[in-house]
């Protein structure tokens, strides 16, 4: 289940009505990255729907500013920096020209030609320049797969976590037991809770919204490998396209 409760006011204060009435999706994934998800289907979805959302892609803030000046969502400035070593931090501003500043001064010189989701900075440059902003950090899939599971495999991640403001206990992209743990390090360092679909597909985004829907997700081992299985190729061919786009 989402933890809805334990959002930061940041994110409360900026609600359309009651806290339980509300779709709530702070991490998506469009074209303006690795996704497939189009603006538009976004802005489709959520016309007639209370939600709280926010476009985080790798790097890259074209689609969270173009739906926040071209439509009347309840969107949150907001973009996943990608690290030298694969880690990642979602942050979120409170203005678009926050965003923008950040993303101009701090993300957009340093990105790398040949890996979409990374850039030539590590985690103390992106912790370092987003304090200088009024802005809102939270570690997402700390238990994720492989490079992603970064409770196993980042060493400085208890020193992270004591700084950020927030844990993804929730990721759309990964089985229950592992946004159970990530529950429990929320719960274990005290910290705000972020929640999303990571969907990088169309079908993973329609799925969690129809998942709040219902008030539960069914997110079992086997669904969820076959989920990423069919979410895979593409995202592959799209990193192979942005290689040859930089080169």
């Amino acid at each position: 289940m989402l933890e809805k409760k334990k959002l930061a006011p940041f994110f409360k204060e900026k609600l359309d009505g009651k806290l339980s009435e509300n779709y709530i999706d702070l991490h998506i994934h469009t074209t303006a990255s690795d996704g497939f998800i189009k603006p538009q289907l976004i802005k489709k979805l959520f016309a007639n729907t209370s939600h709280l959302i926010s476009v985080t892609d790798h790097n890259a803030i074209k689609s969270n500013i173009q739906l926040a000046e071209e439509s009347n969502l309840n969107i949150i400035p907001g973009i996943e920096v990608g690290c030298s070593d694969g880690f990642e931090l979602l942050i979120y501003f409170r203005t678009q020209r926050e965003l923008k500043d950040f993303y101009k001064k701090y993300v957009k010189p340093f990105k790398m030609d040949y890996d979409i989701t990374r850039t030539k900075q590590n985690h103390e440059h992106f912790l370092k320049h987003a304090a200088k902003y009024n802005s809102f950090i939270s570690i997402p899939h700390i238990t994720g797969i492989a490079q992603k599971n970064y409770l196993r495999n980042k060493d400085y991640i208890e020193e992270i976590i004591q700084t950020v403001d927030a844990i993804e206990t929730y990721n759309h992209s990964m089985p229950q037991k592992r946004n159970k743990k990530a529950k429990k390090t929320r719960k274990q360092n005290q910290k705000y809770a972020t929640f999303g679909s990571d969907a990088h597909i169309k079908q993973s985004l329609i799925s969690f919204y129809e998942g709040q829907e219902k008030k539960f997700f069914n997110t079992t081992p086997l669904k969820t490998i076959l989920h990423n299985l069919y979410s895979i190729i593409p995202l592959i061919s799209k990193r192979i396209e942005y290689i040859f786009q930089t080169n």
